[in-house]
Order: C-alpha cells, then structure tokens, then sequence
C-alpha cells in the first residue's frame, strides 16, 4: 500500500507530519524524504521538454516500492510529487491520497514570500526546474510577475493530484482553513478525514496544546494579490473547492 499527503506545498504539511507522529508513533512517516526535490526537478523537464520520460517513471516508481514496501506502515507527506503524481499509480498496489488545498489568493503570497527552506531560499529563483510550474506553460509566462507564476503554479498542481482520484483506491481532500479553523468541530472534521484514510487510531482532542503552536510559518508580505487574475487563472478550481476569490 502506498499512502500519501500531497499538496502544492505550504498547505500545513509540516504541522501533519508532527501530528501524525505524535498520535500515531507505530507510523512512520517522512516529509519530502531525499531525493524527492530531484524527482520533482526531473519532472519539470519531462513535462517541459518531453524526454526522458520512461526512465522517470520508472526512478519514481522505484523509489515508491523502496518507501512503501508491503507490511510498511508509513505515510510519504510530499509536496514535491506533483510534477510527478501521474507515476504514483502502480498496477497491484493499493493507492491513498489526502490532497490538501489552500486559498489561492492565500497560498501565492504564501509561496512567494516564503520560497524555501531557509538554506536554498536565496537561490531558488534562480536554479533551473527547482520549483513546480505547469505544463504547458502559458504563453504569457515570461511577461508574468512572480504572484500571477504562482497562481498558475497552484491551480496546475492541483489539477494534477484531482487526476490521480480515479486510480486511487481511496482518496479525500482536505482544506488547509478546516485543518487549523478556529472552530473546533471544523478542524476536528478535517482531521478525521485523514486519520480515517490512513487507518490511525489515536485521534487527538480538540483542545490538544498541538493545535496553539505554529510550525514552519510563513514571514510577513505586504503582497495585497491581483483578484482579476487570481479569479482568471484560479477561478474554476477555487470554486470547486468552496473558495470566493476576492481581496483578502
């Protein structure tokens, strides 16, 4: 069985990981386990140039029977896979998929302002392929500024994962809003989604301390959004997902 959490990434993955292992510690679990980052950067180039292809499917699909051997129990938290994710179906394995979505006003000045991890944050800009974007990419892209790249960014990572739902033997999405609502039954909902997809027994309380800490956040952005090409790019996925695109 393979069991995955997959977003486009700052959709609170971190937090979920230190959840998980805290409630549920006979899980393993791993985020953007190595070497994830040059699976997804090889993706980029399959998708853009077109080479190369088969010999990345079958890297990616190595490394899933390596991580998710029969008898495992592990869950993959990886944001990374989505230039990848049409490789994660296998034929005779079991496929799980929690697909975290965020507001996509919220999560582009989310990406721009917080890049990377700190170590390749001063330079990620500027390494080839190093970050997800879509494929085909838009005519306009070289014209577009870095909040209109990420929102193309953000609905083609989506649109991906959405794909993988008719070969998943089970698969929930989750918004990052339910998962840290202030209204307890909200966020308890959402968290029930995912310990009910992945089998876990220990469901934490909804006044748990976990819930009051902050991990990985985000530095502040002064970023007030673009709404006509946030509703021009995003628009029809957003609504799918029950968001209002507007100023924030």
């Amino acid at each position: 069985m393979s069991r995955y959490v997959l977003s486009a990434g700052r959709t609170g993955t971190v937090f979920l990981e230190r959840l998980i292992r805290e409630f549920e510690p006979t899980m393993e679990v791993e985020h953007e386990p190595s070497p994830s980052r040059y699976l997804m950067m090889l993706g980029n180039l399959r998708n853009d140039w077109g080479i190369a292809s088969a010999l990345i499917r079958r890297w990616s699909q190595a490394q899933q029977c390596e991580r998710h051997p029969g008898g495992r129990n592990y869950i993959e938290i990886n944001p990374f896979l989505c230039t990848v994710a049409d490789t994660l179906p296998m034929d005779g394995r079991e496929l799980r998929v929690l697909h975290v979505v965020r507001h996509p006003a919220d999560w582009a000045r989310s990406i721009t302002t917080f890049k990377a991890s700190v170590n390749l944050r001063r330079v990620i800009d500027h390494i080839p392929f190093a970050k997800p974007y879509p494929s085909p990419r838009p005519a306009s892209w070289q014209q577009l500024d870095d909040y209109e790249r990420a929102l193309w960014r953000w609905t083609w990572c989506n649109t991906k994962i959405e794909e993988l739902k008719p070969f998943a033997s089970h698969y929930e999405r989750v918004r990052y809003e339910d998962i840290f609502s202030e209204t307890p039954g909200i966020r308890m909902g959402a968290l029930k989604k995912l310990f009910a997809l992945f089998e876990l027994g220990n469901m934490p309380q909804a006044d748990d301390p976990i819930f009051k800490s902050r991990v990985n956040p985000t530095p502040l952005s002064s970023d007030a959004g673009n709404e006509a090409a946030e509703k021009e790019i995003c628009g029809p996925l957003a609504e799918t997902y029950g968001y209002e695109l507007a100023h924030r």
